[in-house]
């Protein structure tokens, strides 16, 4: 609720001018970010001064707020960017433990919708949720595109939209799982790194495939 508080009590820009470009996922407000999610009280003291993502960020790493940090970067990522970043993050985590091949099937479709993000791609993605087991991190991605955007009503004539952030917690809760499938016990130290590939996607040194057909 103070995260709320705050962003309601932040005074509303003018117009001036002519539009400028929209802040990238490091420029946004922090409070605003992490305002659809719990923040303990020691993590939500750094964001009094209401600091950018990109400033939080580094004060949530210094002081060991490693889950807050997960959270918000997902949260502050377009949904795209943020499944690709899940969906590395299973990759590697896959090199260490495998994944059934029904999860890999998953995955598979994950990557597929990632590099044409299609709403037939995405309604795949929803099929498989059942063979990967929806607490799996192959079913936990899939259903993170299903509720990427577009309608999920059962009814084709009535449009229902997912709710705007179920997406990027569905792709927070994926990363945390990567980081504890292989030496659960070292899960901060692999998040750390996790986090890191999150802010390599970010600044676009781990861009997202495009199809064959876009190449030439």
């Amino acid at each position: 609720m103070r995260l709320l508080d705050a962003v309601l009590a932040r005074p509303v820009a003018e117009p001036a001018g002519a539009p400028s470009a929209p802040p990238g996922p490091m420029d946004l407000r922090a409070v605003e970010v992490c305002a659809v999610f719990k923040v303990p009280a020691p993590a939500l003291r750094l964001l009094e001064d209401d600091p950018p993502v990109g400033t939080a960020l580094q004060r949530f790493l210094s002081e060991g707020h490693l889950p807050e940090a997960r959270r918000m970067l997902a949260h502050a990522m377009t949904r795209r960017d943020a499944v690709w970043w899940a969906y590395l993050s299973a990759m590697e985590a896959c090199r260490h433990k495998p994944f059934t091949p029904e999860q890999e099937a998953g995955l598979d479709r994950v990557l597929a919708w990632l590099v044409s993000p299609t709403d037939a791609g995405r309604r795949a993605c929803r099929e498989a949720i059942r063979a990967c087991g929806s607490t799996s991190i192959a079913g936990i991605l899939c259903l993170a595109v299903w509720l990427s955007g577009g309608s999920v009503s059962p009814y084709p004539k009535r449009h229902i939209e997912p709710k705007p952030h179920v997406c990027a917690k569905l792709c927070a809760a994926g990363v945390y799982l990567s980081s504890v499938r292989f030496e659960p016990a070292r899960w901060r130290e692999h998040l750390r790194h996790f986090i890191g590939t999150g802010l390599a996607v970010i600044r676009g040194e781990c861009a997202i495939p495009v199809p064959d057909d876009a190449r030439s």
